[in-house]
C-alpha cells in the first residue's frame, strides 16, 4: 500500500506545473551562479594581483582587532557609517553627540585623537596600495579581544542594526590576501583533503541551499491544497490506508522530487573537476552525493514538514507565508565571510568559498548536529502533521463539520 501511494504521489508532482517552475528555477539559479564555475589550478610564484592568491582562511583575534578597529576609524573619517538591516545598504546620519562617542570608541582602541586620523591614514596608504590593502591601524598596547569587542558592541549599538560590528560580522569581513606559500597551503587542502570536488560541491551547497531554503514550500502547499481544491478530502478519508500511510507517502514523494534535479545538477560541479585534468590529484568522485544527503537534504525534509503541516492545520496557503518569514530570517543571519567553516543553528549553512577545508574540519561537528536537528525536527513536524489528518478522519478539527457516519466506519486506524 505504502509503495503504491508513493508511486502515486511522485506521478502526481510530475504532473504540477509548479514543480516544473521549481525545477526551471533551480536550473537558472544554477547556471547563473555555477555555470561558468572556474576550476583553481595550482598557484604559480610572482603573481601580483591581490586576488592571485586568494585570502586567509586562518583568521586570528589580531586580524580581526586590526580590521574592525581600521573599518571604524575609515567611517569616522568619511562620516559615512552603512548599515544592512534588512539585507539592504543604508546610510545612517549620527548625531554630534553619537560622533564624540565613536571618537572616544577609537581612541580607547587606538589611542588616536580625531585630529591624528588623518594623518595617519595618509601615513598608512604611502606604505600600501590602497586597491590592495584594507586600511588597518596600530592598536593600543594592552588591548584584549575581549575589550575590543565591548567597544565594538557600543558601536554596534551606535550605529544601530546590521552594522559591521558586531562579532560576526566582524569576522567576516576580514580579508587578508594571503602569500604564495599560503596559496600553496590552501591549494593542497582543497586537493590532497577535500579531493578537489568536495571544495566545490561545499560551496554548490552554500549557493544553492538559498533557494531550496524556500521553493519547495510552494510545491508543497500546492500539493496539499490540491485536494481541497478538487473536493477530494472525504474520498481519502474515508479510504483504509492509515494516517501514516498517506501522510507518510506524500512526504516521501516530495522530498524524493524535490531532490532528484538537485543531485542531477550537484553532479555538475564534479564534471567540471574531472574536465580540468589537473595532476596529482586524487579526486572524490562522491562528494556530490555526500554533500547533498547531508547538506541540503535536512533543509528539503524541514521546508516540506512546515508546508505540510501549515496547510494541512489551516486548509490555506499560510505555508507559503511562514516559510518566507524563516527563509528571510535565515538569510539575514547567516554569516557569509571569506573564512567559512561557520555554521551555527542556522537553516541554511554557508560556506562560501571552495577553499578553507580547514574551517570546515573545525567547524563540522556544529554543522554535523545542525543537519541531525533539522531532520528530526522535520520528523516531528511530519508525526505532527500525521496527527492533525488522523484527527480530521475521525471527525475533528474539520472546518465544515464532521464527516458521515459512512466514512467514519469505513475508516480503518
Amino acid at each position: 500500500m505504502f509503495l503504491t501511494l508513493f508511486r502515486k504521489e511522485c506521478a502526481q508532482t510530475v504532473k504540477s506545473l509548479i514543480y516544473w517552475l521549481y525545477v526551471i528555477c533551480l536550473v537558472v539559479f544554477f547556471n547563473t551562479q555555477l555555470g561558468s564555475q572556474y576550476i583553481l589550478t595550482p598557484p604559480q610564484e610572482g603573481q601580483d594581483s591581490y586576488y592571485d592568491y586568494g585570502f586567509k582562511t586562518d583568521i586570528t583575534e589580531q586580524d580581526i582587532m586590526e580590521t574592525g578597529a581600521g573599518t571604524l576609524v575609515w567611517a569616522y573619517y568619511y562620516d559615512n557609517y552603512v548599515t544592512y538591516p534588512v539585507g539592504y545598504a543604508k546610510n545612517v546620519t549620527l548625531s554630534e553627540e553619537e560622533k564624540d562617542e565613536i571618537a572616544d570608541i577609537i581612541y580607547e582602541l587606538t589611542g588616536l585623537k580625531p585630529d591624528e586620523i588623518e594623518a595617519d591614514i595618509a601615513a598608512y596608504f604611502e606604505e600600501h596600495d590602497i586597491e590592495a590593502s584594507p586600511y588597518e591601524v596600530k592598536l593600543r598596547d594592552g588591548l584584549t579581544y575581549d575589550e575590543f569587542l565591548k567597544y565594538m558592541d557600543r558601536a554596534a549599538e551606535i550605529v544601530g542594526p546590521g552594522s559591521d560590528y558586531t562579532e560576526e560580522k566582524l569576522k567576516a569581513n576580514v580579508r587578508i590576501p594571503v602569500d604564495y606559500e599560503g596559496a600553496k597551503s590552501n591549494y593542497s587542502d582543497l586537493t590532497e583533503k577535500d579531493g578537489l570536488t568536495g571544495g566545490y560541491t561545499r560551496l554548490f551547497c552554500d549557493y544553492m541551499g538559498v533557494i531550496l531554503g524556500i521553493l519547495p514550500v510552494f510545491v508543497t502547499a500546492t500539493r496539499m491544497l490540491r485536494d481541497k481544491r478538487s473536493r477530494m478530502q472525504d474520498l481519502i478519508y474515508a479510504r483504509r490506508a492509515s494516517s501514516c500511510t498517506v501522510m507518510g507517502s506524500r512526504y516521501l514523494a516530495l522530498v524524493c522530487m524535490h531532490m532528484l534535479p538537485v543531485l542531477i545538477l550537484s553532479f555538475l560541479p564534479t564534471v567540471n573537476c574531472i574536465k580540468a585534468g589537473i595532476e596529482g590529484v586524487n579526486l572524490d568522485y562522491l562528494a556530490w552525493l555526500k554533500y547533498d544527503m547531508g547538506w541540503l537534504l535536512p533543509m528539503v525534509m524541514a521546508v516540506i514538514a512546515v508546508g505540510m503541516l501549515c496547510t494541512e492545520l489551516t486548509e490555506t496557503a499560510l505555508a507559503v507565508l511562514v516559510q518566507t518569514v524563516w527563509w528571510f530570517v535565515s538569510l539575514m543571519t547567516g554569516v557569509v565571510g571569506i573564512k567559512g567553516g561557520s555554521y551555527g543553528w542556522n537553516l541554511m549553512p554557508r560556506h562560501n568559498t571552495e577553499l578553507n577545508y580547514a574551517g570546515f574540519a573545525d567547524g563540522f561537528r556544529q554543522l554535523a548536529a545542525n543537519r541531525i536537528f533539522y531532520a528530526v525536527l522535520s520528523l516531528a513536524l511530519l508525526a505532527l502533521t500525521i496527527l492533525i489528518y488522523e484527527r480530521k478522519r475521525k471527525g475533528h478539527l474539520r472546518r465544515r463539520g464532521k464527516i458521515s457516519g459512512n466514512h467514519k466506519n469505513s475508516v480503518k486506524v
